[in-house]
């Protein structure tokens, strides 16, 4: 078997809301996801299977499957890294959380993981996430000496002495 991963670039019709249907146990709103495969998707799919029949018979196989990619994403095992959701940045107005996964708007709440990226090539994220919560780790020792506030002034607010 052969299989390989793929970057999966974001898109403004693919992002996580509020379930006007489905509750939890105590009556709050599931988060719903809305994503599925692009035409890119497809079309880099389509080109790393050639790629791999391709080596494969090289390498002398003789019995090959290809694999289409299905018509819809359907949440089964397709191998895919998704993120965001509580995208990392350098002002409140173009993100949810600072360089220390702190909230904007809430600066006693910290987002560790991939939810942090807007989106990732098709290398496994866990390192990256682990080292971002690593450096958040700090960020929430050094809140706590302080007594709390903002760890990062927003690139476009004034910072005052």
């Amino acid at each position: 078997m052969l299989f390989s991963q793929k970057a999966t670039l974001p898109y403004k019709d693919h992002y996580l809301d509020l379930d006007p249907n489905y509750k939890d146990e105590n009556g709050d709103p599931l988060i719903r996801i809305t994503w599925d495969y692009s035409e890119n998707d497809r079309e880099i799919h389509k080109f790393i299977q050639a790629k791999q029949v391709e080596i494969l018979k090289e390498m002398g196989a003789n019995h090959i499957i290809e694999v289409p990619l299905a018509e819809h994403y359907t949440g089964g095992l397709a191998f895919q890294h998704n993120s965001g959701g509580v995208i990392m940045g350098s002002a409140p107005e173009s993100s949810a959380v600072n360089k220390y996964l702190q909230m904007w708007d809430m600066e006693n709440l910290f987002v560790c993981g991939a939810s942090a990226f807007p989106h990732f090539s098709c290398t496994n994220p866990t390192t990256t996430a682990a080292a971002l919560t690593y450096h958040a780790t700090e960020g929430m020792i050094k809140y706590l000496k302080v007594g709390g506030g903002l760890l990062v002034q927003a690139k476009n607010q004034k910072q005052f002495a």
